[in-house]
């Protein structure tokens, strides 16, 4: 057996070890993303990590969003990882508590939680050039004092859908009476007997006014742009109930039987993969499937104002599409009105819109969704100085297969911009995400990469191209959506193409778009001294021959 305390005999080098460079890891949030990537990390030797997030458990969004009707509107048996299955989901779109149960189980059985500090919201992460690190600052709640941290690598896996925003309305903080926002609920609050305005027309809007229709005394929907809204279920449910509860001869059967199970599986993600094809505009997928959701709506509404009012005249897709029978019954009840005249400003009152009619509330209800920008909350700092944030406020964010940018080595981001947040199933994505940022580590481990950054000219490039490709997809369509930028109206939100073409395109990184620097003066220096870690163990030397026919 060679000695490995005396590898230096065999030349100049130390022994070759494929993971003899540690590499320490900061990650930016214990959501999905977050949760997905640790757990990848866990499988690499020689690498740590910490998580930093601002909520006092994992789940991201789903730990935050927690308003009547908070659910997801994706089919729940899409909603989870494909190496960790739930399979009594008690709906076809499960409540958020249920899915924030699921990423506390799943952070719970693959010991996250010695990985994570609660309370603890990263307020700033500088790049430092001369020692290819990162600094990070991390204000807890216990101490107060910020503190300052390091790593070789620091992931942004904070989400899309994290920073909520009250909606940019003139005087909407001089209103009199009760003012909430979706994203921040104030569980206290009932609404029986008081009149409602609920902002906004998107998927939490979709869900929270059916809960608040029963027992406002007046329920008013300010609409500013309509959106598709389905209110059919989806494969694989029988009732006549939209989202009724599973029956638990289902659920037992999903739970006993695997092979049952998986076909059940993939036929619902089959079904959600098959729907990008009705993303190319002008196309026979997205002509039927306009007449079928306008169909659908048409014959739920039966008021020909209600129809006008809230069936869209752009492409299917261009916003998100969102199931919501329970919508499409509420607003149709003698105490809800659907409002589309733009608002001017919010009085101490109510709300005045542009025909100068001055609404009453007791309650301003804002479903009015989150900053997409894809700029964190805090500055990131790169090369040469340049704050991501500031860079993105003067452009259309921009980045590399949404996870990397250039101009700020070794940092990556989970679902970045042009990720595919709409585009088909998206947790598979989310892994296929992780395990892209798992394979850079080993590369910088085995070839003692000391940083790796995007070149801008390969940046540029791809984003050329996704624009290009955008021309001829729904999301590029004329809606009014935040899957686009507002200055430019470049898409910077949506992958182009499908999730199945993204996970294909990431699968193995691309190094040749990236400038890479090395520990070592010599790049070839991590080959060591000729000598394998395989030899210095004295482990079997024929391994190669492991898969050798025997016949």
């Amino acid at each position: 057996m060679i000695d490995t305390n005396a590898t230096r005999k065999y030349g100049s080098y130390p022994l070759y070890d494929r993971t003899q460079r540690a590499i320490h890891v900061v990650i930016a949030g214990a959501g999905p993303s977050g949760i997905a990537l640790a757990i990848e990390l866990k499988k690499i030797a020689n690498v740590t990590f910490q998580i930093y997030e601002k909520n006092q458990d994992v789940g991201g969004t789903w730990f935050e969003n927690r308003y009547p009707g908070a659910a997801c509107d994706v089919a729940s048996h899409a909603y989870q990882y494909t190496f960790e299955c739930k399979k009594d989901w008690t709906r076809h779109f499960a409540p958020a508590e249920e899915i924030g149960d699921y990423f506390i189980s799943v952070a719970r059985k693959y010991g996250l939680y010695e990985h994570i500090r609660f309370d603890s919201q990263i307020t700033g992460a500088v790049w430092n050039e001369d020692e290819a690190i990162w600094s990070i600052e991390v204000l807890q709640k216990t101490p107060v004092e910020p503190t300052q941290v390091q790593a070789d690598v620091f992931v942004n896996a904070g989400g899309i859908l994290n920073d909520w925003k009250w909606p940019d309305i003139m005087g909407l903080s001089k209103f009199a009476g009760k003012l909430l926002h979706t994203a921040s609920w104030d569980h206290s609050f009932d609404w029986a007997d008081k009149n409602i305005a609920v902002i906004g027309s998107g998927a939490t809007s979709i869900q929270v006014v059916p809960q608040m229709q029963p027992k406002a005394r007046k329920l008013e929907v300010f609409v500013r742009s309509p959106t598709y809204i389905i209110p059919r279920v989806g494969f694989g449910v029988e009732s006549s109930t939209f989202n009724a509860p599973y029956l638990q001869d289902e659920v037992s059967r999903f739970q006993n039987d695997p092979k049952y199970y998986k076909v059940f599986r993939k036929k619902v993600e089959q079904q959600m993969n098959e729907n990008f094809m009705g993303s190319v505009k002008n196309s026979q997928a997205q002509r039927d499937g306009r007449k079928w959701a306008e169909g659908l709506m048409r014959d739920s509404l039966q008021s020909k104002e209600l129809q006008d009012k809230l069936i869209p005249d752009w492409e299917l897709g261009c916003r998100r599409l969102t199931p919501g029978q329970p919508y499409l019954h509420a607003v149709q009840q003698p105490n809800v009105h659907v409002e589309r005249t733009p608002i001017t400003r919010v009085t101490p009152e109510g709300i005045e819109t542009t025909d100068g009619v001055l609404h009453n509330f007791d309650a301003i209800v804002c479903a009015t969704g989150f900053s997409a920008s894809f700029s964190a909350r805090f500055d990131i700092v790169g090369s040469g100085n340049q704050n991501l944030r500031q860079l993105w406020t003067k452009g259309a964010p921009e980045a590399y297969l949404g996870l990397a940018i250039s101009g700020f080595p070794n940092y990556f981001v989970m679902l970045g911009p042009n990720c595919p947040i709409a585009n088909g199933s998206l947790v598979p994505c989310i892994e296929y995400g992780a395990k892209y940022i798992a394979q850079v580590l080993k590369k910088m481990q085995t070839d003692q990469i000391r940083k790796l950054d995007v070149k801008k000219k390969m940046q540029d490039a791809f984003n050329d191209y996704t624009q290009n490709v955008h021309q001829d997809l729904v999301w590029s369509g004329s809606c009014h959506s935040w899957y686009k930028d507002s200055q430019s109206g470049r898409v910077t939100a949506v992958w182009p193409g499908s999730s199945i073409h993204y996970m294909e395109m990431i699968d193995t990184p691309r190094w040749e778009d990236f400038d890479i620097d090395y520990v070592n003066e010599n790049p070839f220096a991590f080959m060591g001294n000729g000598v394998s870690k395989r030899e210095a163990l004295g482990k079997d030397l024929t391994f190669y021959l492991d898969s050798m026919p025997e016949d």
